[in-house]
């Protein structure tokens, strides 16, 4: 048995804390070089907003908004809990710097899968008749 809403909430969830972080790299403007830990402090100090150490959900909803340019309602924080709950890779319902280098990790291998995709980008024309 496989729910598939759960499937896809994992799968929306995963690229968009992806763009999160892509939108990230253009506030430091900064590319994310594995060897030297993808500066995940400066990532945090991103979307931390409190500066306490901790990026809330409230952070993500914010994060969609401003970073990745999303039109979010601010009543409706369910994509934002998944998200957070996705970047949340120690299970201890925060994400914290352990988090973020745990995805910094992680992002060689997601690279890696998706190689083939970032070789042929999509033309500002794809979809249009």
């Amino acid at each position: 048995y496989v729910n598939i809403q759960s499937e896809l909430m994992s799968y929306f969830a995963r690229n968009l804390w992806r763009k999160i972080w892509e939108a990230t790299s253009a506030v430091l403007d900064k590319e994310c070089i594995i060897d030297d830990g993808c500066g995940a402090e400066a990532r945090l100090d991103v979307l931390d907003k409190t500066g306490d150490g901790e990026v809330t959900v409230d952070d993500i909803q914010e994060a969609l908004r401003d970073l990745v340019g999303f039109s979010v309602d601010e009543r409706e924080r369910s994509l934002a809990q998944f998200v957070h709950s996705f970047a949340d890779t120690t299970g201890d319902g925060t994400i914290k710097l352990q988090d973020i280098r745990a995805f910094c990790d992680e992002l060689g291998e997601l690279y890696e899968n998706d190689s083939w995709r970032l070789s042929y980008p999509r033309s500002k024309t794809a979809g249009k008749v």
